[in-house]
């Protein structure tokens, strides 16, 4: 079964958007472990850069990476409808080695070096969402795209 590893930057801080998440979760057992990694915002974001701290949390996110395929989530990314994505999920469950992991930034996205280190960077939208709402709108697309690729009646 495929691990799906989110490493994202920011807190749970809203309710609606951690139970979205334990929804899409359950149902995505059924096709793939899904694992978080919570990086905390900068300490002293107020007295840094935007780029600086987009280099600290970088750094943090990148210490959290291990084996498999490592795909980071930006606006600039690489786009694909839903039935593409499924294909991009059927071809990673061959060839991450077991593991893929969603890079999410923060507030002022991902650092270039993340961006570098990426496998892939992929965009779920031409749209920029908040950081919480990625994380859900994440799991949606994760279980659409299974869904698609087993035959279920979720994708129509």
């Amino acid at each position: 079964m495929l691990k799906i590893r989110i490493v994202a930057v920011g807190k749970n801080k809203d309710r609606w958007v951690s139970d979205g998440c334990a929804h899409y979760e359950k149902l995505l057992s059924r096709f793939a472990r899904v694992e978080w990694s919570i990086i905390p915002p900068s300490k002293h974001a107020g007295s840094l850069s935007p780029e600086e701290i987009k280099k600290d949390e970088g750094q943090r996110m990148l210490a959290q990476l291990g084996k498999g395929t490592t795909i980071a989530l930006s606006d600039t990314g690489e786009k694909a409808d839903s039935l593409s994505f499924s294909k991009i999920l059927e071809k990673l469950q061959i060839s991450s080695k077991g593991t893929v992991t969603f890079l999410i930034g923060g507030a002022y996205g991902l650092s270039d070096s993340v961006l570098s280190r990426a496998d892939m960077v992929f965009a779920l939208s031409p749209m920029t969402f908040s950081h919480q709402l990625v994380r859900l709108v994440l799991l949606e697309q994760l279980y659409r795209g299974f869904s698609i690729l087993h035959g279920t009646d979720y994708h129509k």
